[in-house]
């Protein structure tokens, strides 16, 4: 039995290493590329050189799009936070007739084709003449992602323990004081996941930004195919090798946010009592 466990377990970790290798290589292959001495990007670089990330400072129209992606996905998210908790607590806490006909159709957007969406907001958005600006894919933005954010704050709204806000009622507490003392503090760690999914996803969207923003606004992921369609240098690997330092940089961000709220190790599974021991062991 002992050498059964310890053949799955040598199993397991090569499974586990090859996903690593094949998650990390194309990432490995990126850096590289981005310092090749060639004028177009080629893997294995025949040199090593900086000039590409110099040539990154050059292209100012690189900078405008981080900061409309920045404006966008911050927007979009913040939206999308805002209405997607108020119809979770509508749909999960007050349910009527026909609430889940309703979820199914909040959620519908994550399985919708994303360029039938762009050309819908296209045509709407024209008649209200917004189409053109970042309000306007921010407006969209939010619609795509909503669903994330239904979905988990739902689920962790479904798992609240009701007596907390029963207890707050009974001492005279009123709806709004219950939902900011009592729900939302129970909501921060499903808030700050979906916030975090929804904010990737639009920060790469691509099919409602093509379709909604003029060329005065457009956001990275349009400028870096422009880019492509003239030049073919590594810079376009430097952009990458940049935005991969930024999801690190994020990453590590919500690490210490999710390490700084009291109580969320013992969500993984790491209850510690007084004296440090796992209460699991």
């Amino acid at each position: 039995m002992v050498k059964s466990n310890k053949g799955t377990k040598l199993l397991l970790y090569i499974f586990v290493s090859a996903v690593a290798i094949y998650l990390l290589l194309p990432l490995l292959m990126i850096m590289l590329t981005s310092v090749g001495s060639g004028s177009a990007s080629k893997f294995p670089p025949e040199g090593l050189t900086l000039k590409w990330y110099a040539n990154l400072g050059e292209q100012t129209q690189f900078l405008d799009a981080f900061k409309n992606s920045l404006i966008a996905s911050t927007g979009a998210v913040l939206l999308a936070l805002i209405t997607g908790t108020l119809a979770a607590l509508a749909i999960v806490q007050y349910p009527f007739p026909g609430s889940g006909m309703l979820r199914a159709f909040f959620v519908s957007p994550m399985v919708m084709p994303k360029i039938t969406l762009g050309i819908a907001y296209l045509i709407l958005f024209s008649k209200m003449h917004i189409a053109g600006g970042l309000f306007a894919l921010i407006l969209g933005e939010a619609v795509i992602v909503l669903p994330f954010v239904l979905t988990l704050v739902g689920s962790a709204l479904a798992n609240l323990h009701p007596a907390h806000r029963e207890a707050a009622a009974d001492l005279g507490a009123g709806p709004m004081r219950i939902f900011f003392t009592i729900t939302l503090p129970q909501l921060r760690l499903s808030l700050l996941l979906s916030g975090s999914i929804a904010f990737v996803f639009t920060f790469d969207q691509v099919e409602a930004a093509l379709l909604l923003l003029r060329q005065d606004s457009y956001t990275l992921p349009i400028q870096l195919f422009l880019y492509m369609e003239k030049w073919q240098d590594p810079t376009i690997a430097v952009v990458s090798v940049v935005l991969i330092a930024f999801a690190l940089a994020l990453f590590m961000t919500i690490k210490l946010v999710l390490r700084s709220v009291p109580g969320l190790e013992s969500l993984f599974g790491r209850r510690k009592t007084k004296g440090g021991l796992d209460q699991n062991e």
